[in-house]
């Protein structure tokens, strides 16, 4: 049985939590009403403009954003609850591969726990120190790198390939 310690913070994040936003107001406005403990508007845009949202896009409503600043948005909500764990799910998905690696970056600076699921293989590389496989409903430590399974993955298909029958 796992129990989790009453004090724990854990920040979720999911490939459709921007979808969740309250598109009317500003990143700023978002941010201020989420933490009013922040009283000075100046302090809130440094927070947000950590993440790559400067000038025009924290004021602007959030419905004129792309999807990949709704994304910043939400990473910015997330670190500023400073949580000791982070379980994302799929958060490449919308991001330009500056804000992949900026997301590589602040990964690493983390200093608490962090589960990640991705298929990027591009953002695992930069930051995974273990490696799990879920297939066939079971998870296995992968026991090399990230790009090694990536070569593992292209020989069982070329191998599934040759044995496939062929249709003449």
């Amino acid at each position: 049985m796992i129990r989790k310690n009453s004090h724990l913070r854990i920040a979720r994040y999911h490939q459709h939590l921007h979808e969740l936003l309250d598109l009317d107001l500003s990143p700023l406005e978002y941010m201020m009403n989420s933490f009013p403990e922040v009283k000075e508007r100046e302090e809130m845009r440094k927070i947000i403009g950590r993440y790559g949202l400067t000038g025009r896009q924290q004021v602007c409503p959030i419905r004129q954003l792309s999807d990949g600043q709704r994304c910043r948005v939400v990473f910015a909500y997330l670190a500023w609850q400073t949580p000791h764990l982070l379980l994302l799910d799929e958060p490449t998905n919308h991001l330009d591969m500056e804000t992949i690696d900026s997301l590589a970056d602040a990964i690493n600076d983390f200093d608490g726990g962090m589960v990640l699921v991705s298929h990027d293989f591009r953002l695992i590389s930069q930051v995974a120190e273990e490696i799990w496989i879920c297939e066939n409903g079971k998870a296995t430590k992968w026991q090399s790198t990230i790009l090694d399974y990536k070569e593992h993955l292209k020989q069982k298909i070329l191998k599934n390939n040759d044995s496939a029958p062929s249709k003449r």
